[in-house]
């Protein structure tokens, strides 16, 4: 059976996730309230429908408890956004994603019954606030409230010695995902590799612990 998904809202998060989605080759219906919107996407995406997603009873018309997933991807339209969300749920729709335009909105999504949380805008200022901060980090990534996920790249200060010499903090919770070198990822990394400058290494631990743990490197 082929994956399908469904997208709600099609601003410039919404377009851009059907072009992403069909270039991985998966079924994906736009639905938009907008007509010109649906034309955006028609020749990218397998089906387009003109509905209010808000609409109980369009809802029911649209049968999305047979997609996958089903994103909510009204941009700044709040009211909508929570209304779709909840509409969603209470129509029995399983795994409903949606995207938050801030904290506020996110937690009144999580109450209503979100299955997943996505907020676009705050990731990406975290991640280039930490580019900012430690031009080493190459990804950053919270997960949840309290864990976070770090690639950064070894420089000439680091180059020379093994990823033991480090000493990271693994009594503390880090835990060393894997280690990239050019294309290639090492799962689990031999300790004692060389490392070279420009390799890459991804830790995840408990945010602040990562902190320090960036910070002794």
């Amino acid at each position: 059976m082929n994956t399908q998904f469904a997208v709600i809202g099609l601003g410039r998060f919404g377009v851009a996730l059907c072009e992403e989605l069909n270039a991985h080759g998966v079924e994906v219906l736009a639905i938009d309230v907008d007509e010109d919107r649906l034309r955006l996407v028609i020749d990218m995406v397998s089906h387009v429908v003109l509905s209010d997603a808000s609409d109980e009873e369009a809802v029911s018309e649209l049968e999305l408890e047979r997609f996958d997933v089903v994103f909510v991807a009204i941009g700044d339209d709040i009211n909508a956004s929570i209304l779709t969300t909840l509409v969603l749920k209470e129509a029995g729709i399983e795994n409903v994603w949606v995207k938050a335009k801030n904290r506020f909105h996110a937690k009144i999504l999580e109450k209503i019954g979100a299955d997943k949380i996505v907020s676009p805008e705050r990731d990406m200022g975290v991640k280039i606030a930490r580019k900012m901060i430690d031009s080493r980090v190459n990804e950053f990534l919270e997960l949840g409230a309290d864990m976070a996920l770090a690639e950064f790249s070894i420089t000439d200060v680091n180059a020379g010695k093994t990823i033991a010499d480090l000493e990271l903090m693994v009594e503390q919770g880090v835990q060393l995902l894997a280690h990239k070198r050019d294309e290639f990822v090492h799962s689990q990394p031999d300790v004692e590799t060389l490392l070279l400058a420009g390799d890459e290494l991804i830790l995840v631990a408990n945010k602040h612990v990562l902190d320090l743990q960036l910070k002794a490197l």
